[in-house]
């Protein structure tokens, strides 16, 4: 009997462990191929991240001009992780104020120190120099808890199994949108991006928490989007603690969320899965800004011109 017990566990650790490469590999081809993101999943706990905010002036192109500041940034210690076009701000801070974002570039470095002599340079002051306004968030992304997002996703999705849970999807639209009365406009202006998202979506969130109150009723909003995470295999790629580098701006978080798509993350909103849960997304403040990857398309070493595509 023991035998067979040792067997039956053995087993189970095996087909354990084959799940959760799986799942990481699966999730890792996702970071690399469909969000063109390019985090190590291993780094020093000193690495510092930032998340640059950019407004481009009228006649330019996003991916021209994201490259030219990628170009800037030869030689120095930054690391490009991802580039996005902005295709849609749901959600504007009160802190920062409304602002007409065009991109937004994530940027890793050895440490802060090497941040700070970076930004410092006049080679960056003088390629910030060309955007019409520039916001730099600093952040601390959570090694440990970045990394197990696909296994927690995995024992969410077992879970649902095991419980009988219904399937989230297909999404089924909402008879009344009005828990949210702003999806309408908002999934329609996704789907008038013509050139890019098709595929992905990352939403690029800084955040700072509310009172007790508020707290418990976003938890409850973060675990029923991790039920539809967990099954459609997308979410997280990267979350961290805020870190204050320039101005006054207080926010407590970053997170940074993959979604499979434009026309998903539009029928998502309207459907009545997300108008059920929306009333449950309770920050102090926050600043949502729903980008499209386009790093891929920065690194190409020519592009033919093309007209303004913000």
């Amino acid at each position: 009997m023991t035998k067979i017990a040792l067997l039956f566990l053995l087993v189970v650790a095996l087909v354990t462990g084959s799940a959760m490469l799986w799942q990481h590999f699966r999730y890792l081809g996702l970071r690399r191929g469909v969000v063109q993101d390019r985090q190590t999943v291993f780094h020093s706990t000193r690495t510092f991240h930032t998340l640059t905010f950019l407004t481009l002036s009228p006649g330019t192109h996003v991916v021209d001009e994201v490259r030219a500041l990628k170009r800037a940034t030869e030689g120095s210690e930054a690391d490009w992780i991802y580039a996005g076009k902005v295709v849609l701000s749901p959600l504007h801070s009160e802190q920062i104020g409304v602002k007409a974002w065009n991109a937004v570039v994530l940027l890793q470095y050895p440490s802060r120190e090497a941040y700070e002599r970076h930004a410092q340079s006049d080679e960056l002051k003088s390629a910030l120099g060309r955007y019409d306004e520039v916001y730099t968030q600093g952040f601390q992304r959570s090694l440990g808890l970045s990394a197990v997002f696909p296994q927690i996703l995995l024992a969410v999705r077992v879970g649902r199994i095991v419980t009988g849970r219904p399937s989230i999807f297909p999404f089924v639209r909402a008879q009344s949108t009005d828990n949210f009365p702003e999806a309408p406009e908002f999934a329609a202006r996704l789907l008038e991006e013509k050139e890019f998202g098709a595929d992905a979506v990352v939403v690029v969130n800084l955040l700072r928490n509310g009172t007790p109150e508020q707290q418990a009723a976003d938890r409850s909003y973060g675990a029923s989007m991790f039920g539809a995470m967990a099954e459609g295999a997308y979410g997280p790629q990267h979350v961290g603690r805020a870190v204050r580098v320039e101005r006054d701006y207080d926010f407590d978080q970053i997170a940074i969320v993959y979604y499979p798509g434009r026309k998903f993350f539009g029928d998502m909103i309207l459907s009545d899965y997300y108008q059920s849960i929306y009333s449950n997304k309770q920050l102090n403040d926050s600043q949502a800004v729903i980008t499209a990857p386009i790093l891929d398309r920065v690194e190409e070493d020519e592009r033919t011109p093309k007209e303004d595509t913000r």
